[in-house]
């Protein structure tokens, strides 16, 4: 295909006027489909990388794209750079934790980050962000490496690909919930799922990140109240996150395995109906009224979501004192129970 559409460049039409203008879209298109293959090829590569061997310290054998950060979070920054690994380069992404190097407990902290560290890159699973190490020189703490995924974040994907049918939605949502399940069956909560922390690659398939990097992040901090790191994922967190403690001295309420389904929750909204939670609410900080308020999104009128649907969401969202919501493994054996139409809607 690549042939045909760079030996169309060749033709010549200028007696028809046209042959600058089909010049131009021959090359974009040729342009288009190099970055789609060596999208795959990027993939492919990562997805079958033995991590065993992969040291933990990366330093000196990362390479910054460019000067400033791709992306600038709550309390990290991400850097778009490349790995060099047995005479390949890969494209990774840098997660960097904001501090102080004067910070007295700063070798502690590094050595907490290493122990979580050594126990992420055992973790295998086709929908979990593989994590390849650390690395030095981004700042006061060691930054976490993983993959750089090129399909950009969930919320991304669904505004660009609006027309995605109920099937390929429903396998989204198998996929996360995979992941998901692979977590908690380690024991670990990912403790910020959210749009932006489920990446996907070009073909579709969805990979949960930054996975337990919220409640590290958390022991780091002086004040580690759960509010004042969620951020913009305030539209997809648990409303008990917000909550005052129970006593006047008593200990904020902290991420568990249910604060994750309650996400999942809103996940499984965002990606059936293509809108983020709240989305008629426009700032993140009128969310949080809402959610003080126990206001719930709205169903959305698409037929994408069933009675079905919404009433496991509606399970998902139940507060913590009712202690109703489903586990990981009975978000999965729900989902294993509906089969989408192959009827286009």
């Amino acid at each position: 295909m690549l042939q045909r559409l760079q030996s169309l460049r060749s033709i010549s039409l200028s007696d028809r006027g046209l042959g600058g203008w089909l010049n131009n879209v021959c090359r974009f298109a040729v342009q288009l489909l190099h970055r789609y293959w060596a999208t795959k090829e990027t993939i492919a590569e990562w997805l079958h990388i033995d991590l065993g061997l992969i040291p933990h310290d990366l330093t000196g054998q990362i390479v910054r794209r460019g000067q400033y950060p791709t992306s600038i979070g709550t309390f990290s920054d991400v850097w778009k750079c490349v790995y060099l690994f047995q005479h390949h380069e890969l494209t990774v992404a840098v997660k960097t934790i904001r501090g102080h190097r004067e910070d007295a407990l700063r070798q502690d902290k590094i050595e907490i980050l290493h122990d979580h560290v050594e126990r992420w890159k055992t973790f295998v699973h086709k929908n979990v962000l593989p994590v390849y190490g650390t690395t030095l020189n981004f700042g006061p703490l060691p930054s976490l490496v993983c993959p750089w995924v090129d399909g950009g974040s969930l919320t991304h994907y669904l505004g660009l690909y609006s027309n995605l049918s109920r099937e390929q939605r429903h396998e989204i949502l198998i996929q996360i919930s995979d992941g998901l399940c692979y977590l908690h069956s380690k024991e670990v909560m990912h403790g910020q799922l959210n749009g932006s922390n489920v990446l996907m690659d070009s073909r579709g398939n969805a990979y949960l990140a930054d996975f337990g990097f919220l409640p590290v992040v958390l022991e780091f901090r002086a004040a580690p109240y759960v509010s004042t790191a969620i951020g913009s994922s305030v539209r997809w967190a648990a409303p008990e996150l917000f909550e005052l403690p129970e006593t006047n001295d008593g200990p904020p309420l902290q991420l568990s395995m249910q604060s994750d389904i309650y996400s999942f929750g809103s996940i499984m909204l965002q990606v059936l109906s293509g809108d983020i939670p709240y989305h008629t609410i426009t700032r993140d900080d009128q969310v949080l009224y809402a959610i003080a308020r126990t206001i719930k999104p709205d169903r959305p009128e698409t037929s994408m979501v069933t009675d079905e649907h919404w009433e496991f969401i509606q399970r998902c969202w139940s507060s913590r004192r009712e202690n109703k919501r489903p586990s990981a493994t009975d978000v999965s054996a729900f989902l294993a129970t509906q089969h989408p139409s192959p009827v286009a809607e």
